[in-house]
């Protein structure tokens, strides 16, 4: 097992002691419990440490002066609702628990909705097309939602695509080459919603994203790079620009991509860039 696969296992192992993870990804951490015993023991023991560790650590109360700083943190009607409340003697350290989280909460939430106005509001940097891409693949194959649309038939996804995005997606089929259509969907780059397409070969799966010509630095291309442990190629042609991140070895994604690219139209096909 790589470095990356056993990053990916406890990423997924934590989310699940966490309740974080959607149905369909529980279902398959379910079977992928199942089938390797290593990894069911392992989560049994991390949940029995969690459990135990909830049973039996000490909690200590806040210290008053931070108890205020959060509680000034709230908005003014929640500090007026809360002084004006009385509160019975024998329950007020239960209310003041209960302030404090709800004061903490209002906090964390206007800090996450400012950051995230931040983050909008911030123009996306040409350079960080490859990242984001690589980021995106990583994030659905961790959650284990490669796609959004699950289809071998790409007349099936096209249209799918062709209502979410502003791309006309050039789907090809490569099955015959050993790498069928599993399915579709949407990437947003530099703000742009975009096809991408999912393909399988084995156990591994290659994303390619497509992309206008006039997005920026769409056009640059070269070698295959490795980002984060995943591989990444880009190229373009007449019409689109094409940007695939796969899990799969360097050799078998270059091979994708002649393969891809063989595979298209005639008419659609530009000179090498």
């Amino acid at each position: 097992m790589t470095d990356r696969d056993m990053n990916e296992r406890r990423l997924r192992l934590n989310a699940a002691l966490d309740g974080e993870l959607d149905a369909m990804a529980s279902v398959a951490f379910e079977r992928e419990l199942s089938d390797d015993p290593a990894l069911a023991a392992e989560y049994r023991h991390l949940a029995s440490l969690r459990d135990t560790v909830r049973r039996h650590a000490p909690r200590e109360a806040a210290p008053q002066a931070l108890a205020d700083r959060i509680a000034a943190l709230a908005p003014p009607t929640l500090q007026a609702a809360a002084a004006a409340t009385v509160v019975p003697l024998r329950h007020r350290a239960w209310f003041d628990r209960r302030a404090l989280a709800l004061a903490a909460s209002f906090a964390v939430l206007g800090f996450a909705v400012g950051a995230g106005l931040m983050s909008l509001r911030a123009p996306a940097r040409s350079g960080d097309v490859a990242q984001n891409l690589v980021s995106d693949f990583a994030r659905a194959a961790i959650a284990g939602q490669p796609f959004d649309v699950a289809s071998s038939d790409r007349h099936t996804v096209k249209p799918w695509l062709a209502d979410r995005t502003t791309v006309s997606a050039s789907i090809v089929d490569l099955a015959a080459d050993g790498f069928p259509l599993v399915g579709g969907r949407v990437a947003i780059v530099d703000r742009i919603p975009a096809p991408t397409l999912v393909y399988r070969h084995n156990e591994h799966l290659v994303a390619v994203t497509e992309l206008p010509l006039d997005l920026r630095r769409a056009r640059a291309s070269g070698g295959i790079e490795t980002i984060d442990g995943y591989h990444f190629a880009r190229w373009s042609d007449a019409n689109l620009a094409y940007a695939a991140v796969s899990d799969m070895d360097e050799k078998t994604l270059a091979d994708f991509v002649t393969a891809f690219r063989q595979a298209q139209k005639p008419a659609s096909e530009g000179p090498s860039p």
